[in-house]
């Protein structure tokens, strides 16, 4: 008979069930977060490691996100001028050597040979002739 019993001796008691069951609750939310934390970082970390390989879309190579290229002779890119072109248009940043550089949609990207390079998200690059 719970109820036969004065509310003031049972409700501390009600509270601090609550309580508890609140941090508990909270403790699992961030021991998940940080498991998945960790287990995004080590993937990321596998995948910027791995070789990067160039894809082909009609005419345009397309650079995945976050791999690094290596640019010269028995590399991924050849040195030269790329045309650069993105999914929707925007700008786009890349990490060209270690230096984030923005470039919007058209661009020409000039490689040479032992450059690194990096793109935040998914690119296509055309190689252009020069023109003299």
């Amino acid at each position: 008979m719970l109820f036969a019993q004065p509310f003031t001796s049972w409700f501390p008691w009600v509270l601090l069930a609550i309580a508890i069951s609140a941090l508990l609750a909270l403790a699992v939310r961030f021991t998940l977060m940080y498991r998945d934390m960790k287990r995004e970082k080590a993937q990321r970390k596998k995948n910027s490691e791995t070789a990067a390989l160039l894809h082909i879309d009609g005419e345009y190579f397309v650079l995945s996100a976050l791999c690094l290229y290596e640019v010269g002779k028995q590399k991924q890119l050849g040195e030269g001028a790329y045309l650069l072109k993105t999914s929707d248009g925007n700008a786009i940043s890349l990490q060209l050597n270690g230096v984030v550089v923005d470039y919007n949609d058209g661009e020409t990207l000039q490689l040479s040979d032992g450059d690194k390079l990096r793109a935040e998200k998914d690119v296509k690059i055309k190689p252009v002739a020069q023109q003299e």
